[in-house]
């Protein structure tokens, strides 16, 4: 038998994960206290006509799966349609955001090494501004 990883829960729904907001747009950590501590995954809900700005991960090598709704996404320079089961691959560098158009977007979002480190500093940096994004402090 393989050695046991410890994990603070085995069963929970996403609204029982601990939520951290980015710009204002919520975000359930849905792999905190599993000891998958080298990947990151976020489950994401965009209202109606709400948009995560374009951004890049300097670390982080991002993959989006569309649970529900639909959207575009933002790539290297171009808007493209995205829909429920769209799945959307990022590597490290790559210029990216997400948009809500007539109905919200729902999304987990799987990153290898996680973007957010801690409880407030995160590996992403908004092109618009040059600044870095900031995460709120866990809620429970």
């Amino acid at each position: 038998m393989g050695e046991k990883v410890a994990a603070d829960w085995f069963v929970r729904k996403v609204g029982e994960s601990p939520v951290q907001e980015l710009e204002g747009i919520e975000m359930y950590r849905v792999l905190s206290g599993t000891g998958l501590d080298k990947a990151g995954c976020e489950y994401v809900t965009l209202d109606s006509g709400k948009e995560l700005e374009p951004h890049v991960h300097k670390k982080g090598h991002a993959f989006i799966l569309v649970l529900e709704g639909s959207g575009e996404v933002y790539l290297d320079g171009k808007y493209s349609p995205i829909e429920k089961l769209s799945m959307i691959n990022i590597p490290p560098g790559v210029e990216h955001g997400l948009r809500a158009l007539d109905e919200p977007l729902v999304v987990y979002g799987f990153q290898v090494p996680p973007i957010i480190e801690g409880d407030e500093d995160a590996d992403i940096y908004f092109t618009k501004g040059n600044r870095k994004g900031t995460v709120s402090e866990i809620k429970t």
